[in-house]
């Protein structure tokens, strides 16, 4: 898309610049069931028409609300309308269809950003409850690699985490933080989105942002003690290395069918949220597999497990609260994508758990310093200590103590 060409669509959906242009002040409001709004519509921009304040504005119905068909501009360029909220309803539009004056049945108003989003519910004090259960959720996300971070620096190793497990998520949040950073902050995304939805609220909010960039970089310093801590033998499958290569490949095809014109940017922003999928769908299973094979969780954080596990279900207790006030469960269905993914996430959560407290509870490893379980280091273990990152140790002059290091997770 050439400059002139996103110019110009900057201008079209930018009701700021239109003669005559007619808004609402109230975009986003919530009501009670059996409560009432007033809506204030005014022309901004206005021509010294004499005609327009006596142009009557023709308002679109919802058999969820209750107002006039019809309103009239007043002298000082506004027209209110109370509207009556008559069941609950997610986000129902009053807009302005059409206009006409006493001279001419053709609307001299620009009618784009004539329009208001108006949720029902049914409880004020749900709405909160559901305020406050969306920050925990977010903040219990947000922490959630900090466990795994904490336990890394205190037995300075990493032995234990799986490093497919590492490299998808990085992957998986350098796509989505870039997603959301587009989302937010570039006006060509935004114009073409608005374009393209022009009544839909926005698709992501700061905290989105916040969150996604905070994950990519906990994922990046996390790699980072990869790096200068025992790893032992550990390394990036090569399974995992096609898999990076495919998804970086769709990626950069997607930029060059964006430079070509082959699709808007707006698809290409789009197409970074199919790889931060493919990425969530993916990378449990190595961590899972590597601590089946290995016979433990040593290495592994309980801590961001739980955190996980408290964040995606508080997720999906949001979507079932935000449901039952608005009477409308269309969210499960309509995005499955969202639902899928955080049952993916939970599911894979009580499987590490069943590992951790169940199956591998009472696990013998070298250099076992996980979450205050003593198990001491087996004959048999010891004797093949390398196999775990201690190769280094008949290098020593003295011998390691084979007592285990207590670290809460």
């Amino acid at each position: 898309m050439s400059p002139v060409a996103i110019l110009l669509l900057i201008l079209a959906v930018s009701p700021a610049f239109a003669v005559n242009n007619l808004v609402v002040r109230q975009k986003e409001v919530e009501i009670l069931v059996g409560e009432q709004t007033v809506l204030n519509f005014l022309i901004r921009n206005h021509s010294s028409t004499a005609a327009l304040n006596k142009t009557r504005i023709h308002l679109s119905q919802s058999p969820f609300l209750t107002h006039p068909d019809v309103i009239l501009v007043d002298a000082d360029w506004n027209a209110n309308v109370t509207v009556l909220g008559d069941s609950p309803v997610a986000g129902a539009i009053v807009e302005a269809l059409n206009c006409t004056t006493d001279g001419s049945s053709t609307c001299p108003l620009d009618l784009s950003g004539a329009y208001s989003r108006i949720t029902v519910i049914r409880s004020h004090w749900l709405a909160i409850l559901i305020q406050i259960v969306g920050w925990t959720y977010f903040v219990a996300w947000s922490v959630s690699f900090y466990p795994q971070m904490y336990l890394n620096f205190k037995r300075k190793s990493v032995v234990g985490l799986n490093f497919d497990f590492l490299a998808l998520n990085l992957v998986g949040f350098g796509a989505y933080a870039i997603f959301n950073l587009l989302m937010y902050y570039n006006s060509h995304v935004k114009a073409i989105y608005t374009l393209e939805n022009p009544r839909s609220p926005p698709p992501v909010l700061l905290n989105d942002v916040v969150f996604a960039v905070h994950a990519f970089l906990a994922c990046f310093i996390t790699i980072l003690q990869c790096i200068f801590y025992e790893r032992d033998q550990q390394t990036v499958s090569t399974k995992c290395i096609i898999l990076i290569i495919v998804l970086i490949t769709f990626g950069f095809c997607s930029i060059v069918a964006t430079v070509l014109n082959k699709i808007s940017i707006l698809a290409f922003v789009t197409s970074l949220s199919y790889i931060k999928m493919a990425v969530t769908c993916c990378k449990y299973f190595p961590q899972a597999y590597f601590n089946y094979t290995r016979q433990s969780t040593v290495g592994w954080s309980i801590g961001n497990i739980l955190l996980d596990f408290t964040g995606g279900s508080l997720d999906i207790l949001q979507m079932v609260l935000q449901a039952i006030n608005v009477a409308d469960w269309s969210a499960f269905y309509a995005n499955p994508v969202k639902f899928g993914l955080g049952f993916v996430s939970i599911f894979f959560d009580i499987i590490f758990m069943i590992q951790h407290y169940v199956l591998y509870r009472d696990a013998e490893v070298p250099h076992n310093e996980y979450e205050g379980f003593d198990n001491p280091l087996a004959p048999e273990a010891a004797a093949s200590a390398g196999e775990y990152g201690s190769q280094g140790a008949a290098d020593n002059d003295s011998v390691e103590s084979t007592d285990p290091i207590i670290v809460q997770d």
